[in-house]
């Protein structure tokens, strides 16, 4: 990393306290956990988490928002010095939000002083003053919105007059059901739950095309460029106009999503600044939310870690690895399917995880860019190889990816000699390529309704 981002984060502050213990018995008083208590910490929360996460991922992370003039927000200055977050918080009377976790194994409770947050005309003079001067200096601005006042409609349009002036790109993790005040974004990270508050999303399951197809709306109505929605288990998925892109969860073993909606709006943040693309960035993010939610509590991803995870994920070997391979392999089954895999679906997840479920181990042969284009037509693929390849390996039953430039997977075949071929339910026996030089084929029936045309056709 050459020069450090300069990273501008303004949204809700908050202190997130934990108190931890042990539970050996139920109170006499009511019949609740006794917790005896052996450790209490605190660590930043809200806007604080995703200046944290620039922090620790290699970035200049300067901090704007509301806390009170209390112990809470001496805490939160004094962990902004420690963690090398600049500090430009506007203090005032109300108090400072607090959160609260009683912890023993599994989080037993919570529980939050706060109240809503009022700017006051001095307040918006101080940070109308500030603003300018901080977002010319910044390369990204952060808005972490948990609809605790700081983000007020008159801080938006504040933020959004300074960054269209100095050409700078905003990002938001949103809270609000009407995405009015987000107009011109240029990106968004709604996990489910937030895009379901939203008019195009009401009513919606988590379910490919209907979360494209919320998106795509929300894009057009509110001149947002990229939209990037957050699935759980279901890793994200990228929208921007008609490009569509579903990346599989990275998560190791999830143990906390506290803050993950942070960390994944602090790495795209950085990986945009530092000159990566949405497509390239969104690999970013998905990673370090997948670390992030392996550990417990309000955490951070540091930029070493992240690094170690994005390499440890990458499972494509080369045509001239091929002998290698099968030597490194023999005695195992081996299953082979192909395709363009051009938009991860859930009729791709299935299919892939079935057909390992055949075999030790399932290799994908993946059909370059050119060949798609010749295959498809000039407009696909939608996304380019190396996305491909990264979203396939990040799936936890695919062993390997074979990218090949042939229009068929023959040539491959011959060379790998697989023990079972599997195809989608779309085909015919005898128009499976390569059927005669495998022991076994085996044809996995489609999901209904889910196909990568009907993704781009939303």
């Amino acid at each position: 990393m050459k020069t450090r981002p300069r990273i501008l984060v303004i949204g809700d502050i908050m202190l997130d306290q934990y108190v931890a213990g042990k539970v050996t018995r139920i109170s006499p008083e009511a019949p609740v956990p006794v917790v005896k208590v052996d450790r209490e910490w605190s660590t930043l929360g809200g806007a604080g988490n995703v200046a944290a996460n620039v922090a620790s991922l290699g970035g200049k992370a300067t901090l704007i928002g509301l806390v009170g003039k209390d112990a809470a927000a001496a805490t939160i200055l004094d962990s902004c010095t420690k963690v090398g977050i600049m500090s430009s918080v506007i203090q005032g009377f109300q108090p400072t939000i607090v959160k609260t976790r009683v912890v023993s194994g599994q989080q037993i409770v919570r529980f939050d002083k706060e109240e809503e947050l009022i700017w006051t005309d001095g307040q918006l003079a101080e940070f109308s003053s500030k603003l300018e001067e901080l977002i010319q200096e910044s390369d990204i601005i952060l808005l972490s919105d948990y609809a605790k006042g700081t983000l007020s409609d008159e801080v938006l349009k504040l933020v959004f007059e300074s960054a269209s002036d100095n050409g700078k790109r905003v990002l938001i993790d949103p809270k609000r059901a009407d995405w009015s005040a987000y107009a011109g974004a240029f990106l968004i990270t709604p996990n489910l739950t937030e895009l379901a508050m939203t008019e195009a999303g009401k009513g919606i399951k988590n379910d490919d095309n209907m979360v494209v197809n919320a998106c795509q709306k929300l894009l057009g109505q509110f001149g947002v460029e990229h939209i990037v929605a957050t699935r759980s288990s279901y890793g994200m998925t990228v929208v921007s106009d008609k490009k569509v892109l579903n990346i599989p969860t990275r998560a190791l073993e999830v143990f906390d999503v506290s803050g993950a909606g942070d960390t994944v709006l602090a790495a795209f943040g950085m990986s945009l600044a530092e000159g990566k693309t949405v497509t390239e960035s969104a690999f970013v993010a998905n990673a370090a939310a997948g670390i992030v939610v392996s550990k417990r509590g309000t955490a951070v991803v540091n930029r070493s870690e992240l690094e170690t995870f994005l390499k440890g994920g990458f499972k494509e070997i080369s045509r001239t690895s091929i002998d290698s391979f099968k030597q490194k392999n023999a005695g195992r089954k081996v299953v082979f399917t192909n395709g363009c895999f051009d938009v991860l679906h859930q009729g791709h997840r299935k299919l892939l995880q079935e057909a390992k479920e055949l075999g030790d181990l399932l290799v994908v042969g993946l059909n370059s860019d050119d060949s798609i284009k010749r295959l498809k037509g000039e407009t696909r693929p939608i996304n380019s190889v190396g996305s491909r390849v990264e979203a396939l390996t990040a799936l936890p039953f695919v062993d390997t990816v074979i990218v090949f430039e042939e229009d068929t997977p023959l040539e491959l075949l011959q060379e790998l000699r697989p023990d079972i071929l599997v195809k989608g339910g779309d085909y015919l026996l005898e128009e499976i390529v390569g059927r005669e030089l495998v022991d076994e084929v085996i044809v996995i029936p489609l999901v209904e309704g889910v196909s990568t045309t009907n993704l781009l056709n939303q």
